[in-house]
């Protein structure tokens, strides 16, 4: 299962793999997201916190994998 994580394409998630923490819990986890408030390799985005159960905002603390789908 996870070993689908960075390359199956239908999993409903798209841009670059992030590590990120979230602000609600600070769980840490990776996430993609094409949409990053400020810089990508430091910005923030919203995304589902499992944790929280509910959408959160999350600070990104690296940049795991570049885009392959080409949305630069």
């Amino acid at each position: 299962m996870s070993s689908e994580r960075a390359t199956a394409p239908g999993v409903g998630h798209v841009g670059p793999l992030l590590s990120a923490r979230c602000t609600g819990c600070g769980k840490t986890s990776e996430k993609r997201t094409a949409e990053i408030v400020g810089d990508r390799s430091s910005g923030s985005f919203q995304h589902v916190c499992h944790s929280c159960q509910r959408v959160t905002w999350w600070n990104v603390l690296e940049l795991v994998e570049a885009d392959a789908g080409g949305g630069r």
